[in-house]
């Protein structure tokens, strides 16, 4: 009965998912394009005078494989492909997207030989890319920007971008979006291969085509697969899935949650944590991202919830926030749980990713790194540490498990875009830090390390010379980072700057 019941659920999700306007794009009065011509316009005048604004102008064309030139040794241990995932179309016949987050994704893969580095990217072919560049124009309102004519939007792939991660699974990259179908890359030749069917070969059969499938999964150290989905009406949808990406446990989460936007999660050896910002969506407004706001009145909610049975064991409520990005989670012996979040006060981040992209640099307020510790007996503590922190990342194999080493990327210099990576000691608060500068824009940066032993290995991360026009690519020892880069490798151009990615050796 329990199983029959979930799975009436799911399916009445899927089907939802299909129907539902994400967001409504009916009665609107804009002048086809209007808004979007303006911010074209807006855009390359503001460029003319800022060239910071160079890593958000996005490409046309895909980058054949190119060799590229490098400033001193790849370390003899470190061989592989680094891929980055992000939105690299923000424009089309004079037209250009409200916001960041709208724009078709790109992986980029830099692969690291004996030889040298190489470089080739890939536009991801998903039915929306397909269509618009076949047409050379917008054909479907986004989130944000809206086509008065727009072709029918029948649920989330129909404007699915793949644009924000790239996960390896079973031989193939999973390029990941927040709201619809993960879709299958070749890691060779970065050929798109089709949208993921979660349902295929499980007893869910079609019942999970068009759900959100989050662009943040949590791998544990034995390759299992946990993820979520924020849907439309609220609920949450929660994924297990083995080392091979099949499905095995789907299950539904009721949480009344009504902030429209759910980015990212974590997962301790025991359970899953789902944190809820503060934030409220008015559905009175027919953008998605504009009509998200910050509330000081909504707590932000963490939901335990059991990785057993995918049902929700507890719930803490903690002085209002907002997290794009989490680092890690753990439980001590005593069954306390700690987590870090790159924590907001508000969420003018957010929307600074919309002015941007009208060639507006504003400076809102930054994240910091904040550890939280979940008592068992119910108390909270928070403990927040200096300097501006975004987009943190761990040793792979301390996933849920306790760590003593947190990488994030900062802001020194600069206050239009990261422009410095650093390593902080969870135990002791000390910081190595490297600041690139302001005249870099920071790329997030990843672990990469084939000894599993916390400290060792390197870091590997992109960042946009802005004077030059050129994007880097960058190697440094994960314990000495303020020493510098021990190696460099320069594209003959900028690439656009993108959100996530992921280390395959080989």
């Amino acid at each position: 009965m329990e199983r029959r019941e979930a799975l009436k659920n799911i399916f009445s999700l899927s089907i939802a998912a299909a129907v539902a306007p994400l967001p409504s794009f009916a009665n609107l009065s804009l002048v086809e394009g209007g808004v979007l011509k303006q911010n074209a316009q807006l855009f390359q005048k503001a460029l003319l005078t800022n060239p910071n604004l160079q890593g958000f102008v996005g490409l046309k064309h895909n980058i054949s494989e190119q060799v590229l030139k490098v400033e001193g040794a790849i370390p003899a241990d470190f061989k592989g492909s680094f891929y980055r995932n992000g939105p690299a179309i923000h424009q089309r016949q004079g037209q250009r997207y409200t916001h960041l987050f709208e724009g078709d994704g790109m992986v980029q893969q830099f692969s690291f030989t004996e030889q040298g580095v190489t470089h080739r990217a890939k536009f991801i072919n998903t039915a929306k890319f397909e269509k618009e560049q076949q047409a050379g124009k917008f054909l479907f309102s986004g989130p944000d920007s809206k086509l008065k004519n727009s072709r029918s939007v029948t649920g989330p792939d129909s404007i699915n971008t793949a644009n924000t991660n790239v996960l390896p699974v079973n031989g193939e990259l999973w390029a990941l979006w927040e709201a619809g179908s993960a879709t299958a890359i070749d890691p060779k030749t970065l050929n798109t291969k089709g949208v993921i069917d979660l349902g295929k070969n499980t007893h869910y059969g079609s019942s999970l085509k068009g759900l959100a499938f989050s662009a943040h999964p949590k791998v544990d150290p034995d390759g299992t697969i946990w993820n979520f989905g924020s849907t439309v009406t609220g609920d949450i949808v929660l994924y297990h899935l083995n080392k091979l990406g099949a499905t095995q446990k789907v299950n539904i989460l009721k949480t009344n949650y009504r902030g429209g936007m759910l980015h990212d999660f974590l997962v301790t050896h025991k359970h899953l944590l789902i944190i809820l910002p503060s934030i409220i969506k008015d559905k009175t407004k027919d953008t998605f991202f504009g009509a998200i706001s910050f509330d000081e009145q909504v707590p932000l909610r963490v939901l335990v919830v059991d990785k057993a049975t995918l049902t929700l064991k507890r719930e803490y409520n903690l002085d209002p926030g907002f997290a794009f990005h989490f680092g890690n989670a753990w439980e001590d012996q005593q069954g306390n749980i700690r987590f870090d979040a790159s924590l907001y006060p508000n969420l003018d981040n957010l929307h600074y990713m919309s002015e941007v992209m009208k060639g507006k640099v504003s400076h809102p307020e930054q994240a910091k790194t904040t550890f939280f510790t979940l008592y068992k007996n119910g108390r909270t503590t928070k403990e927040t540490i200096p300097g501006v922190s975004e987009f943190p990342r761990i040793y792979n194999h301390l996933t849920g498990l306790k760590n003593n080493t947190l990488v994030t990327l900062s802001s020194v210099e600069s206050d239009v875009w990261s422009d410095a990576v650093r390593v902080i000691n969870t135990h002791t608060g000390k910081q190595d830090r490297f600041t690139y500068g302001k005249e870099y824009l920071v790329e997030e940066h990843v672990v990469v390390d084939s000894s599993q032993k916390e400290g060792s290995g390197y870091l590997v991360g992109t960042a946009l010379h802005v004077p030059s026009k050129r994007t880097c690519v960058n190697i440094f020892k994960a314990n000495r980072v303020s020493d510098g880069p021990v190696c460099r490798a320069w594209l003959p151009d900028a690439i656009p700057l993108g959100f996530h990615g992921n280390f395959m050796p080989t």
